[in-house]
């Protein structure tokens, strides 16, 4: 599992030493299987999409291996809720990624997935960790991404 509250502690810490004001941020997560949470009133969130340790375990990726980092703001529910779980949402959804990358495939298990499977698949095999921030707060939410994707190294990122 990702240790939040150890990423927490060191990205704050980090700010800190750089002079940059230590917000509030809230942490969740949903193990798999998921349901798809919905976006608190005011906030905006980065999250992180990664393989439960039951399929992890299956898959030479290994249990826990961080598949996507993102972040959506405050007026983004549908983009955080899920549109990542249908790849004809965007080029940038996680499942486009898992579709358009099958070479990935065996390190990731061999999912059998397919455009209408990919995500009940997602819900059933991932777990997801969120970061919720404060909708004033875009350029914490930003430097949180950033933080998250250098210190956890996702498989997907962008299309």
């Amino acid at each position: 599992m990702i240790d939040a509250p150890e990423l927490l502690d060191d990205f704050s810490r980090a700010c800190a030493e750089q002079g940059m004001a230590v917000v509030d941020i809230e942490h969740g997560r949903a193990l798999a299987p998921h349901v798809p949470p919905s976006l608190p009133s005011g906030k905006g969130a980065v999250y992180v999409f990664s393989l439960s340790g039951r399929w992890g375990a299956r898959s030479p990726a290994g249990p826990n291996r961080v598949l996507k980092v993102g972040k959506v703001g405050a007026n983004s529910n549908p983009r955080f809720q899920y549109q990542h779980y249908n790849p004809r949402s965007a080029m940038s959804t996680l499942a486009s990624s898992l579709l358009a990358n099958r070479v990935l495939w065996p390190y990731l298990g061999n999912p059998n997935i397919s455009e209408t499977t990919i995500g009940v698949w997602m819900k059933q095999h991932l777990d997801r960790d969120h970061f919720f921030v404060a909708a004033a707060e875009a350029d914490v939410r930003s430097m949180l991404e950033v933080y998250l994707r250098a210190r956890l190294v996702p498989v997907f990122e962008g299309s």
